[in-house]
């Protein structure tokens, strides 16, 4: 079993922001700020990133460009380990040209900007601008004469460039001469990790033990949680004794559960069910890969759930610049209007409250009982277009005659599950507006697909779409339908040049479905249906309609479907799928 994890060191720490903080403008402030931006501990690049927005904001402002380079490049940085690697290198690419635009005496930055340029296009697989940008680095050092753990980590990142383990161990090697020279236990702690690497790739396991054990040694001196669960995962991968891959991979999970980072804590989990597996111990094994499935969908959810807080906070924030800014010329214009002659002001306003007592005092009862009436209908049809936009019509008027409404069994329906593909990265390089609008967009053609087809929209989940047909009243051709509005989904997503792809899951079955709650209270649907939905449409790929083994019988011999085989899906085993392609008449 091999782990070998690149990991990336973040140094221990707390980031504390308040509005004290931002209402000064010392330079120490900045450079505190930005100083406890890079010291973060956790892992919530999402916040960190918008935090970095605002400071970028704020730094403009005051023209500070060599700490808004700095901050341009810390926020790539939050970008590049979140994964969204086309964002991170359009951050850097502004930071660069701001660099050649002005004047810093700050000679770290430049390297700092190299370097990232090299982990940037390495992960890219570009790898000749890598090593072109990741020397222009090291040269630079040794020109500036600038021993630092930027220089560690060129050298780290130069030694991964290549395959062989020679010339891997070699710039390795440099990198650990000066992580020693500079007394910096982090970058020692990385160098000996990327040697231990090195020496497993090339098949020398003890060596390679030894050297992760070093690092293991520093790790733990800095109580670095998520890099120790990393290094026992590799300890584990390198062991072939059965107690002592126990105690590592127990370690592993200890120290991701210690570290609170969910992901650390689904890879312990999966490579212990892998061990299981090995060993022979099956049960042991399924119980351990559940339980790593289920870490996986929690944070799946907690990114979706991250990415929305983010889109929320950014766009807050804009409508807050903007809302001050309005105040502002408010203020200005009061300050106008003040100036003016106050009293002709008054004896306006005296002349119009008079009018008004006058108006009142004469107005007839009889109308008052008519604009009463006629405000009452219109308020009525207010709530009645209200409800029907939040419940289907026949349950609605049963909410209405009778104040409740029972749940509901329905044995033929038809679930559709749609999802963004990639909506996290993508919604990085859209301001909140525009993220909004593009989400708005979306959703509203959806739902007047499915007016058009007949399928009732449940509800909108973050970015995914739910909508079923089949209830509240029975509908012989559900299946027909929900696959119709399918294709005409696929066909808007394919013409409208938006930014985003869908996957698309369909289900055919039973559900239960009934209205959540009595206050803000939703219709919503239940039961093992649903759920199978939901795998179809993680089964998925961009652009496609996965439908399930029941929904092919329902439509096979209306819709082009090509058999997928069977395939895995979490808690299900494996499952007969299918890609619908197109109907064979017109659907239109």
């Amino acid at each position: 079993m091999k782990v070998f994890q690149k990991y990336v060191v973040i140094i221990s720490g707390s980031l504390i922001f308040s509005a004290n903080l931002f209402a000064q403008s010392s330079k120490l402030v900045t450079d505190s700020i930005i100083e406890a931006l890079q010291t973060d501990q956790s892992k919530e690049y999402g916040h960190r990133i918008t935090y970095c927005d605002s400071l970028l904001s704020i730094l403009d402002k005051n023209a500070d460009y060599c700490s808004w380079i700095k901050t341009q490049t810390i926020k790539s940085d939050f970008q590049f380990k979140k994964g969204a690697y086309k964002a991170a290198l359009f951050s850097l690419n502004q930071a660069y040209t701001k660099y050649q635009q002005v004047s810093c005496v700050n000679t770290s930055l430049l390297p700092k900007i190299y370097c990232a340029y090299g982990n940037l296009y390495s992960i890219l697989n570009e790898h000749k601008k890598a090593n072109d940008y990741i020397q222009k680095g090291i040269d630079y050092c040794k020109t500036h004469k600038i021993v630092n753990e930027i220089l560690v980590n060129l050298y780290n990142t130069k030694g991964y460039l290549y395959i062989e383990p020679d010339s891997q161990l070699y710039y390795f090697n440099e990198g650990y001469k000066i992580a020693v020279k500079i007394n910096n236990l982090r970058s020692q702690e990385l160098i000996l990790s990327s040697i231990g690497v090195a020496y497993a790739e090339a098949g020398k396991i003890t060596t390679a033990t030894q050297y992760i054990k070093r690092a293991l040694k520093i790790a733990l001196q800095r109580n670095a949680y998520g890099v120790l669960s990393a290094l026992y995962n590799n300890l584990a991968g390198l062991s072939a004794n059965h107690t002592l891959v126990t105690n590592y991979l127990d370690s592993a999970i200890y120290f991701a559960r210690l570290s609170g980072d969910l992901s650390d804590l689904q890879t312990g989990k999966e490579n212990r069910a892998f061990f299981y597996y090995q060993s022979g111990e099956y049960q042991k094994a399924y119980i351990e890969l559940g339980e790593s499935y289920d870490l996986k969908d929690s944070l799946y959810n907690k990114n979706k759930i991250e990415a929305f807080a983010e889109m929320e906070q950014k766009y807050e924030s804009e409508k807050k610049n903007s809302e001050i800014e309005l105040l502002q010329r408010e203020k200005e214009i009061e300050r106008i209007k003040a100036s003016r002659n106050l009293g002709i002001n008054f004896g306006l306003g005296g002349a119009l409250i008079g009018i008004i007592f006058v108006a009142f005092a004469f107005y007839n009862q009889n109308k008052k009982k008519q604009k009463l009436n006629a405000q009452l209908t219109v308020e009525k049809q207010k709530s009645d277009d209200l409800l029907l936009n939040i419940l289907p019509g026949e349950i609605a008027d049963e909410l209405k005659q009778t104040g409740f409404s029972e749940a509901k069994l329905y044995n033929h329906v038809t679930v559709l599950f749609s999802d963004f593909v990639n909506f996290t990265g993508i919604s990085e390089q859209m301001s909140p507006t525009e993220l909004v609008q593009e989400i708005h967009k979306n959703f509203t053609a959806f739902d007047t697909i499915m007016e058009k087809h007949g399928v009732e929209k449940i509800k909108t989940i973050g970015d995914a779409y739910l909508a079923v047909a089949g209830l509240p009243n029975e509908q012989p051709d559900h299946a027909q339908r929900v696959v119709k509005a399918a294709l005409e989904l696929q066909d808007f997503m394919d013409t409208n040049q938006g930014k985003f792809k869908i996957r698309i899951g369909i289900n055919s079955g039973p559900v239960v479905a009934g209205i959540v709650g009595v206050k803000k209270f939703a219709y919503d649907i239940w039961g093992d249906t649903v759920n199978m939905a939901s795998r179809m449409e993680s089964s998925s790929e961009a652009g496609k309609i996965n439908i399930s083994g029941t929904t092919y019988e329902l439509v096979k011999h209306e819709f082009n479907c090509e058999y997928r085989g069977k395939i895995s899906a979490k808690n299900k085993g494996e499952v007969d799928m299918y890609f619908v392609n197109r109907s064979l008449p017109d659907y239109a």
